[in-house]
Parts: structure tokens; C-alpha cells; sequence
């Protein structure tokens, strides 16, 4: 499946988006490439991702899901850059 946050962009910063298991049921993949601006804050990816896949907003309420940037806990205004991992959870 093509990865629906790649059309129209072949420039910017490529990052990549990782899913747990209870995520893949929705996603249907467990990763998604990412072609955004460089230096978009997190808080916009997640709006995307949110957006992209409305069903996650849907089933999990506000602090339902989990995620780290590049394996830390990111701040909403950390801004994204070329090579970064993105992984989204279910807290157990």
C-alpha cells in the first residue's frame, strides 16, 4: 500500500512513522514514510497522523496513545528533521 502522506512530496525531510500492533489494526502497516517540511513541529504530525487515520482519534481518547520521537519523549513543539523515527503505541 502507498503510503498516503507521501503524495506531492518529493522534497523536504523524510521521516518515518511506527506503529505497535493494536495501531497496525487501523494503519494496516506497521510503518508509513514521511515527506514533510523540515522543521515542522510534532504537534502538526500528529494532526496529520490524525487525520490520515481518523479512526485512532476515534478509539483512543486524549492520552490514549503513546509516542517518541527517535526514542524520546517529544514536546509538543520539538521540531522534525530528515532521518527521524516516530513510534506510536497503546499504553498498557
Amino acid at each position: 500500500m502507498k503510503s498516503p502522506y507521501t503524495q506531492e512530496f518529493s522534497s523536504g525531510i523524510a521521516i518515518t512513522l511506527n506503529y505497535d500492533p493494536a495501531l497496525q489494526t487501523i494503519t494496516r502497516t506497521p510503518r508509513d514514510p514521511v515527506r514533510m517540511s523540515a522543521n515542522t513541529p510534532f504537534w502538526f504530525l500528529l494532526e496529520v497522523v490524525f487525520d490520515v487515520y481518523p479512526e485512532i482519534h476515534r478509539k483512543y481518547s486524549r492520552g490514549g496513545i503513546g509516542f517518541s520521537l527517535n526514542g524520546s519523549m517529544p514536546k509538543s513543539y520539538s521540531p522534525l528533521f530528515d532521518g527521524d523515527v516516530v513510534f506510536f503505541f497503546v499504553p498498557e
